[in-house]
């Protein structure tokens, strides 16, 4: 498999979308990656779907691609011995089970370095290891409640009890990975592994920077977008350099406006915030999204259209990047996920397979790790092992 990762072998025992979300990153740079479920697997393959689906949705698909699927039943004595020899030759431990859990296994952090001194740990839960709320099982819904996410959401909307649109599990996954590549690079010099935690509530509070520059400097930042003739269109106003702010008045036909004291600059400008707000909205109520478009690019200023997702995926744009690319799932058929947006020049990222099935490369990954054959494979399963 191709990216900078390739080499790195990850233990998955993660589920849902927070866990999977960092590990599918560490996949698309080229990681191999061992989802390690048992039963029916992560109940995350059928959420959001209909009760009688007969294949996994799109957003396990999305999250889980590039994996391999093994499946472990760790309640059993055998199947932690066999654990612990994929750990012997692993490089990393993912998994976001409530708090203990790992521990009551006998597979908690400390027993793990034991077996490989090399290992990277990586664990995330909703408030972390320590604190009042250590033991409180969470989701991405209540981290944005508990975390300042939904009501920030509800004041931008003054719309309370809105559904906001979320990255709880996002936030942490990707703060997860990112630990990941930081303590895999740190070993190079050490030769030690080391455990990561991130509390999915405070890695979501670092995506808050604007939130909290509102609360500390009671002063907004930025604009909702503008309406237009059919549609919404985004751009800023009141930082814009004055050459930039002299070229948009050209564009509303306006110049003299450039000249007046009440916007002759950025100071100006944002004293005089919400009359200046409303000319420009003005303009733009009477122009289309591609017209808004045309004018504003060719003045230089940044701003864009607000697209639907329908739109997003026949954008121009997105196509000659291939921002978006086709992969066959034995059930789900044809499937387009969102290619690798890290894009690197010499250990180029990439999706090279779909997501698996349930335990689906059972005998591959245990005949090439631990040596068992076919045979054995299938008495662990008749076991219940794995």
């Amino acid at each position: 498999m191709p990216g900078p990762l390739r080499g790195v072998r990850i233990l998955d025992l993660t589920h849902v979308l927070n866990g999977p979300f960092c590990t599918m990153l560490l996949a698309h740079m080229g990681a191999e990656v061992l989802k390690i479920e048992y039963g029916s697997g992560d109940r995350y393959r059928h959420s959001w779907m209909p009760p009688d689906a007969k294949r996994d949705g799109y957003e396990f698909l999305m999250v889980n691609s590039n994996k391999k699927g093994i499946t472990l039943n760790l309640k059993h004595e055998k199947a932690r011995e066999i654990f612990c020899g994929l750990v012997k030759k692993s490089d990393v431990v993912v998994e976001n089970f409530s708090l203990g859990v790992m521990e009551r296994l006998g597979l908690g952090y400390e027993t793990l370095r034991e077996v490989n001194p090399r290992i990277i740990y990586a664990t995330s839960k909703g408030y972390g290891e320590s604190g009042p709320y250590a033991h409180v099982r969470a989701n991405a819904s209540t981290i944005m409640a508990t975390s300042g996410w939904q009501n920030a959401a509800q004041e931008l909307a003054h719309k309370p009890g809105i559904r906001a649109l979320g990255i709880g599990d996002e936030a942490a996954g990707v703060s997860l990975a990112l630990g990941i590549c930081a303590a895999l690079y740190a070993r190079e010099r050490t030769g030690r592994g080391q455990k990561i935690e991130v509390a999915m509530q405070e890695a979501l509070m670092g995506f808050m920077v604007s939130s909290f520059h509102t609360y500390f400097e009671k002063r907004p930042v930025a604009q909702p977008p503008k309406q237009c003739a059919d549609g919404y269109y985004a751009f800023h106003l009141p930082d814009l350099p004055d050459e930039l702010w002299r070229r948009l008045a050209m564009a509303m036909g306006r110049p003299e406006l450039a000249e007046d004291p009440r916007y002759a600059g950025a100071k100006a400008r944002r004293q005089n915030y919400h009359e200046l707000e409303e000319l420009v909205s003005e303009w733009v109520r009477g122009k289309t999204r591609r017209e808004l478009w045309e004018a504003l690019s060719a003045l230089g200023l940044p701003s864009g259209p607000v697209l639907s997702l329908d739109e997003l995926m026949k954008d121009p744009h997105l196509e000659e990047r291939k921002a978006f690319v086709e992969i066959e799932h034995s059930q789900a058929g044809t499937i387009k996920v969102l290619a690798p947006w890290a894009r690197f020049s010499e250990t180029p990222s990439a999706i090279t397979r779909a997501a698996p099935l349930v335990g689906q490369d059972n005998v591959e990954v245990y005949g090439e790790l631990l040596g068992l054959s076919a045979g054995e494979v299938r008495r662990l399963a008749q076991e219940g092992v794995i």
